[in-house]
């Protein structure tokens, strides 16, 4: 007889590793633990060639969430959650379904799969480090322009939602990976070089990313860094396109920007505005004029040109709201000293070394001339650059006239700090004159041999134009006791300069190497013609015989860095053997950031007894009447810039 078994005791379970376990069709029914052992199975029989559950858990996240039979945000969760558990598993064969999962769909769903997503995401690139580009590049993509997400049983998550989501993501990240920040980094400035089709696609990128800065804060001087590069480039193509332009062509274009500016957005409208659906910062008026297809090649160009414009300007009103919150008085000293020293930096190894930088030079006039310190700061460094002889002789150009434009046309630059600038010039240009004026030299107007002796030459002359007042030493030409003279006339003030000025222009003037001849035909007239109603110097006569006279070289300094740029007569024949007249600080008509400028720019007066008459045309700002307008530009005869067709 058999006895039976003890009711006390049970069989043991044991589980067949070769027996798949299927989950019921109702997702009501699946049990998280099964789920995580499916995961977990799928993977491991993945590294052994067994690849059909491996596939199936891929195409769940692969799946559009546009479909009837797309899976629900529960399956998604458990599975997951499941994946999150089975993290240190995901090598990198298994590449194909970490890239379905970090590309699917989770921006749009409930807060509660968001965190869980970010949550895997951040364990996913601390387990394993090879992730983290892919994760980094697609969070960086979030943050351009977005559609509303619309996903089943989920409530809609709009793009201003899906920018705040990502820098939470992003932030968590950079908290739990020290190696993000530079991963981070990199994409950053891989998005911004990136060749965007819509000019709305770069601001919102360009904006998001200096907002980024708060969320993580030690990429700030990448960020500013990365974005400044970008400005230039975009600056300087701005230029070489419209120097291809016939000058009626870019009248027009430039009156269009000063008259369309009411429908583009400043900084603060353009976040505003990146909470709609539809953000556009192109003028859709002008694209709807025509079909498309119909749209010739220079209406094409023409259209593009006006869309490159405005990102300008509105990058650069980005930059000019995002420096004056570092540099407010609210802020502290060592944050207001590194902002101006991140400036200083952009312009020493960007702005400088740049050919033909028009505008992004204009954030550090600004912030430069918001305490004495400041001035004494970028002033320095000009110096420094234009008198180091390991620099490029290109560089030491440029430097010479950032400065002399910086110190003529700044109007918070005091005067004695304009009278210490011109006596360091003066010095300067005395050793030049000494060293290059000499037999064995064989001196002759020679831009190339004597550059540097020209560019302080220039410079000088450049300050002296819109500086004298604070140069001179006035005395009344009037006797007061001719009060009741037959003259209705106020009194014209004459100027005394100091004799070392003096000396040293008459000097540079009389020597062999001749500057009247090679500085810029524009700055030589003005000063010419300032010079002989100061009743300084008589030099149109030498200026008539200048033009009789051919220079060796014929090298054109700036404008040798671009060999396709057209050649500008501004002498008597061919290149002439003049240095090209770049002037920096070029009046400033972008017309959403002109603001900025207002209360800090110089504008031309005029030569002595005019400024009456033209008295209402300087208001401090840097909108200029046409009359005014004529005579800036004088000074600027040898470029071609985006002032030289200023508003109407």
């Amino acid at each position: 007889m058999e006895v039976p078994s003890s009711p006390s005791k049970r069989s043991r379970v044991t589980f067949d590793s070769d027996v798949e376990i299927v989950s019921a069709d109702d997702e009501e029914d699946l049990d998280p633990l099964v789920v995580k052992e499916q995961v977990r199975r799928a993977i491991q029989r993945h590294f052994v060639g067994e690849d059909e559950r491996f596939e199936h858990i891929k195409s769940l996240f692969s799946a559009s969430p546009e479909r009837e039979s797309a899976p629900s945000t529960k399956v998604l969760r458990l599975h997951l959650q499941a994946l999150l558990a089975n993290v240190s598993s995901l090598n990198s064969s298994c590449n194909s379904l970490v890239y379905a999962v970090v590309n699917s769909e989770w921006m749009g769903r409930d807060e509660g799969y968001y965190a869980m997503f970010v949550r895997f995401l951040g364990t996913l690139v601390a387990a394993q480090a090879g992730y983290l580009g892919m994760v980094m590049n697609m969070l960086v993509n979030l943050l351009g322009k977005q559609k509303t997400r619309r996903v089943r049983d989920a409530r809609a998550v709009r793009q201003p939602n899906i920018h705040r989501r990502t820098f939470r993501a992003i932030q968590h990240i950079n908290g739990r990976v020290p190696a993000a920040t530079a991963t981070l980094a990199g994409c950053v400035s891989n998005k911004l070089s990136f060749d965007f089709q819509q000019a709305e696609e770069r601001m919102i990128f360009v904006r998001n990313f200096m907002q980024m800065i708060n969320y993580v804060p030690e990429l700030q001087a990448q960020i500013l860094d990365n974005v400044m590069r970008e400005l230039i480039k975009l600056d300087v193509s701005v230029q070489a396109e419209l120097d291809e332009e016939e000058e009626d062509a870019e009248d027009d274009i430039m009156q269009h920007m000063s008259s369309s500016q009411t429908l583009l957005p400043t900084s603060q409208t353009m976040k505003d505005l990146s909470d709609e659906d539809d953000l556009s910062t192109t003028d859709e008026s002008d694209l709807e004029e025509e079909d498309e297809d119909d749209v010739d090649e220079v209406t094409a160009r023409r259209r593009k040109l006006k869309e490159d414009i405005r990102q300008v300007d509105l990058i650069m009103d980005i930059m000019f709201d995002y420096y004056a919150k570092l540099t407010a008085p609210t802020s502290s000293s060592r944050i207001r000293d590194n902002a101006i020293e991140q400036l200083i930096s952009q312009f020493r190894y960007q702005i400088v070394p740049t050919y033909r930088s028009r505008h992004p030079q204009f954030l550090i006039f600004h912030f430069a001339q918001q305490s004495p310190i400041n001035v004494d700061q970028f002033v320095a460094t000009c110096i420094e650059l234009l008198m180091d002889q390991r620099q490029p002789q290109i560089n030491r150009h440029a430097a010479a006239a950032y400065f002399s434009g910086f110190v003529g046309r700044g109007q918070h630059v005091s005067p004695s700090v304009v009278q210490n600038c011109i006596n360091l010039l003066c010095v300067q240009l005395d050793k030049l004159r000494k060293l290059y004026d000499r037999p064995e030299k064989h001196p002759s107007p020679d831009l190339r041999r004597f550059g540097d002796f020209y560019s302080v030459f220039q410079s000088i002359l450049y300050i002296f134009c819109f500086r004298y007042k604070d140069i001179g030493v006035t005395s009344s030409d009037c006797d007061e006791d001719d009060e009741d003279s037959d003259m209705e006339e106020e009194s014209v003030e004459r100027y005394q300069f100091p004799e070392k000025l003096m000396d040293t222009l008459r000097e540079a003037i009389e020597s062999k190497l001749n500057p009247l001849r090679v500085c810029t035909l524009g700055i030589v007239e003005q000063f010419a013609d300032l010079s002989q109603a100061l009743d300084m110097f008589y030099l149109h006569s030498r200026l008539e015989q200048n033009k009789r006279i051919r220079v060796g070289a014929q090298w054109r300094g700036l404008s040798d860095l671009n060999i396709n740029q057209p050649v500008r007569d501004v002498g008597w024949v061919g290149d002439n053997g003049r240095i090209e007249g770049y002037f920096p600080f070029d009046p400033y008509v972008l017309p959403i950031s002109k603001h900025w400028i207002e209360g800090y720019y110089v504008q031309w007066q005029g030569l002595p007894g005019e400024q009456d008459d033209d008295s209402d045309s300087d208001d401090g700002g840097v909108v200029v009447e046409d009359d005014d307008d004529e005579e800036d530009t004088m000074m600027h005869s040898g470029t071609l810039s985006v002032d030289d067709y200023g508003e109407e």
